[in-house]
């Protein structure tokens, strides 16, 4: 369950351009960034190296994970890691295309049936064969362990059978053409039957690990400090390079530590690195800073719509009165463009040609229209217009920024507006726990979806009983509803058009905010990872090689 959360890298201009854009609310100037957003400037894999390598340090920049159990895998830091480990039955490759993995292939002879041929000749770490017991055994605990991130993709689940020595028949009780692709996140996880029908719960602590096919097996994790792992020799995948043999996985969070390990060597690659770090690294010969692109979104969610955030009006003046295209060029170091849409294009998927066809017709520079947002509240009732308005950030110097931005914004357009700065350790409680939110207006999110599909972003964000759908805004059910039970590409891709249209309208219940690049640092003595954002559920590490530095 890939979802909306506070980044963790705390990140931070210099003090003097902190205070400009604070003043001047985000607008004018530029990153210093080339081409910023522009896709002639991203890359999708670093270049390709040869050499073998022993040994590399890898910080993942969110900290230690509670568990790497991949049932319980959600986020940055325990993805980043198992991502090398387990593997899925479909994969999402850094083109953002979802292609057959541990399965073959797969058909749907009927609406309500998925039929799985599973590849031969893949080991566990421990050289047992995966069978197509151990598929049934990995879905069916996504289908029933109530702990499990992935269980509610399976609700429209009925049955899951092993219905030959390499077939696993998957069975609905309606048709749900995402259902499918979902299965390349850890939805469609496999793990090895007896590893944790031996373990039980102690499946993904120090003392235990997990047991699992990927190109990189389970080593050791020393608390505190580190999870290593080491190359499966016996992989099943040989176009991968695997020239590195071990990786250790550290744990720091502090930027300026972060950025002094990279230019030291200490920290041979990162994805996330610093931003107040971003123009040293760029200046250094100790390794290459790279972006890719990404299925991100920094974005506000309305969690409230009792107050003035009820008020379609009072919404859509917010959003244009911010200077979206300021926050991208100075809290996100030119990183983050204007969104035209709540779904950014490197997920738009089957419905690519319409959602491209659509957002350019909504699409702006993304400044702020202060005259515009003003006419927009000309009419809404002056009892609802000075109602006051609540944004809750996370204590990082980058959110903080963001908060001072949008307020800046409000302010100038009459709104009733107040920020608060809580713990980013607390933060994420904001966006789980209704009792802690309280009457919360605003919340900020950055999110990633699961998968490359719009259907995925929309479910959990804007239909009811989506994780993610605080306020619980139930605009769009029917439409999505159709759209999931829907076979044909075209007819689904414009329907998502019109929950898109409509959100876009209303500003509903998630602004059109921003999308982000992925940058990854390489070290000298490395090379090959994706610079696109897939290291969330795919083996990034396996294309690794050495640089011969």
């Amino acid at each position: 369950m890939c979802s909306p959360r506070p980044r963790r890298r705390a990140t931070a201009l210099a003090v003097a351009a902190t205070a400009t854009f604070a003043l001047a609310g985000c607008s004018g100037g530029t990153s210093g960034k080339e081409s910023t957003g522009s896709s002639d400037a991203l890359t999708t894999f670093t270049p390709k190296g040869s050499g073998a390598v022993d040994r590399i340090t890898w910080n993942v920049f969110q900290g230690e994970p509670q568990t790497i159990d991949p049932f319980q895998s959600a986020d940055y830091t325990p993805n980043m890691i198992n991502s090398n480990m387990c593997e899925t039955l479909l994969a999402q490759t850094p083109d953002f295309q979802i292609k057959p993995n541990l399965a073959t292939s797969y058909s749907n002879p009927d609406p309500t049936t998925w039929v799985y041929k599973l590849r031969s000749g893949v080991t566990f770490w421990d050289g047992s064969p995966m069978t197509a017991d151990d598929v049934v055994w990995s879905m069916r605990h996504n289908l029933t362990d109530k702990s499990s991130f992935y269980g509610y993709l399976y609700s429209n689940v009925a049955s899951i059978a092993k219905t030959d020595a390499g077939e696993v028949t998957v069975r609905l009780k309606k048709p749900d053409y995402l259902f499918n692709d979902e299965l390349a996140s850890f939805a469609g996880v496999v793990v090895e039957k007896k590893f944790y029908e031996q373990h039980g719960k102690k499946v993904g602590t120090p003392g235990v690990g997990v047991m699992c096919t990927g190109p990189y097996k389970f080593d050791k994790w020393t608390r505190g400090q580190s999870i290593s792992v080491s190359r499966h020799d016996g992989y099943w995948n040989k176009s991968l390079p695997r020239k590195v043999k071990n990786i250790d996985f550290t744990f720091l969070t502090d930027d300026s530590a972060i950025t002094s390990g990279l230019l030291s060597g200490q920290i041979d690659g990162t994805y996330g690195p610093p931003m107040a770090g971003l123009a040293q690294l760029k200046a250094s010969s100790a390794g290459k800073l790279y972006s890719g692109p990404a299925p991100l979104a920094v974005t506000l969610v309305v969690a409230n719509h009792k107050g003035a955030m009820g008020n379609a009006d009072v919404r859509k003046a917010l959003q244009v009165a911010i200077d979206w295209k300021g926050i991208g060029d100075h809290v996100y170091a030119g990183e983050g463009t204007p969104a035209s849409l709540q779904t950014v294009p490197a997920v738009y998927g089957f419905a690519k040609d319409d959602l491209t066809s659509y957002a350019d017709s909504v699409k702006t520079d993304g400044s702020a229209k202060t005259d515009e947002a003003k006419k927009l509240l000309a009419g809404v009732p002056a009892d609802v217009k000075s109602k006051q308005i609540s944004l809750v950030v996370p204590q990082q110097a980058e959110t903080q920024q963001l908060g001072l931005a949008i307020k800046a914004a409000a302010d100038k357009i009459g709104l009733n507006f107040k920020l608060n700065v809580v713990p980013a350790t607390g933060y994420s409680n904001y966006l789980y726990d209704p009792g802690t939110r309280g009457n919360t207006d605003l919340l900020y999110t950055q999110f990633w979806p699961n998968i490359p599909n719009p259907l995925d972003w929309l479910g959990l964000t804007a239909v009811t009983g989506g994780t993610f759908n605080q306020s619980g805004y139930s605009g769009i059910d029917g439409l999505y509803a159709k759209a999931i039970g829907t076979k044909d590409d075209s007819a689904r891709s414009r329907l998502v058009v019109q929950m898109e249209r409509k959100l876009h309208d209303e500003m509903n219940p998630m602004f059109s905010g921003i999308q982000l690049t992925n940058d990854v640092w390489l070290g000298s003595k490395i090379t090959g990872a994706p610079a696109a954002f897939d290291y969330v559920y795919y083996p990034w590490a396996a294309y690794l090689s050495g640089t011969g530095k």
